[in-house]
């Protein structure tokens, strides 16, 4: 990862007017090299929480490669359909455009066809020529002048309809081309759509087997247990290494002050409810909001990206800082589309919903921590 993105991972502006928190003032290469060090301590970590031994530990690290492969492939999945999407509206503004030249066109023949049958009845009949060219040399010379205005004006809405037409095909050659282009996509969009589901086949198998090996040697509420181990070691991790860099998050509205103001990171039902029983005594330290696999998940309030990356029992998970120790999860995605670093704000996608790690049926988990302790997310909702 770049450096300039690495400082942005912890970047922010210095703190409010008001705030008594006195901060260390790092250099630009102090705060580089402090930033290397915290990037390489969670890599570290994040791989020593997802080490296991024996067969479990080759499963564990197949199932964690095919979330990944189907992560990249959720990617390039949202950017063609988002690349779709653009094609099909500059296709419907070509569109439109075409009526609009042909409405154009059609009403400037009618006008010309009234200017045509007027010159030639002018030109061919006599009497009416004699009639209109009076003896009065200036009547003769108005009468003249109207004449030549009435042929400019019909030479000039020939040259326009020309122009129109030259237009027109020039418009329509676009529009062809761009009916190629949304083929071409789509037939992309197609084959990785098919290909995901191959990699999904084979991500069951290794999941199922995965389970059976797990079941011989700890209970399922052992698992979780050792689950939501890994994702507070993580969490107090992050914490710990941020308290020495700035943290204000500028001008925006506190985290706090959004409570009962968030819109929901998914739309769909709450399947699991925050404090249920997962297994044994295990309970829900967030909820699962359910629905099929490949939709959005947005981000509900301004922050930035603290970790993106896959860890054992969450599978792709995404943690948000939004300042004042307040922290945002999302969990069991698909794919993953914001980066460590990345600046988000609210109703941004940053990921797509999926069972990666181990979870059924497909859902986004999606926690609120206040210094690293979970609380309920429903009050914060609208």
């Amino acid at each position: 990862m770049s450096r300039i993105i690495l400082l942005l991972i912890f970047f922010a502006a210095w703190p409010v007017m008001g705030q008594q928190k006195t901060e260390k003032i790092l250099n630009e290469a102090e705060l580089n090299q402090r930033l290397d060090e915290i990037q390489n301590q969670l890599t570290a970590l994040k791989n020593q929480l997802n080490q296991a031994e024996g067969k479990e530990a080759k499963l564990l690290t197949e199932l964690e490669n095919q979330d990944l492969a189907i992560n990249e492939l959720g990617k390039e999945i949202h950017q063609n359909k988002q690349q779709v999407a653009n094609a099909k509206d500059q296709i419907e503004a070509l569109s439109l455009q075409i009526k609009k030249k042909n409405d154009s066109i059609g009403s400037q023949k009618e006008q010309m066809a009234e200017l045509l049958r007027l010159h030639i009845y002018i030109n061919h009949d006599r009497i009416l020529k004699m009639l209109l060219l009076k003896s009065s040399t200036q009547t003769a010379e108005i009468t003249q002048h109207q004449l030549n205005y009435l042929q400019d004006k019909l030479y000039r809405l020939i040259e326009n309809i020309a122009v129109q037409i030259s237009q027109l095909q020039v418009i329509k050659s676009q529009l062809s081309k761009e009916q190629e282009q949304l083929k071409v996509k789509q037939q992309t969009l197609i084959s990785s759509q098919q290909h995901m589901q191959e990699q999904k086949s084979q991500r069951r198998l290794v999941l199922n087997n995965l389970r059976e090996t797990i079941a011989q040697y700890q209970t399922e509420s052992e698992g979780l247990t050792k689950d939501e181990k890994r994702l507070n070691q993580l969490l107090v991790e992050i914490s710990q290494l941020l308290t020495d860099l700035p943290d204000d998050l500028g001008s925006n509205t506190t985290f706090k002050r959004l409570k009962g103001k968030l819109n929901r990171p998914l739309d769909g039902n709450v399947i699991r409810s925050y404090r249920s029983l997962r297994a044994g005594n295990s309970r829900w330290d967030g909820i699962v909001i359910g629905n099929e696999a490949g939709q959005t998940v947005k981000t509900p309030a301004y922050g930035r990206v603290a970790f993106a990356d896959w860890l054992r029992g969450y599978g792709l998970l995404i943690v948000i800082d939004h300042g004042d120790e307040y922290m945002t999860l999302y969990g069991h995605n698909e794919s993953v589309l914001v980066e460590p670093g990345d600046w988000v704000q609210p109703d941004d996608a940053i990921a797509t919903v999926g069972n990666s790690g181990n979870i059924n049926p497909s859902g986004v988990y999606f926690e609120i921590r206040k210094a690293a302790d979970p609380t309920n997310p429903i009050p914060w909702f609208k």
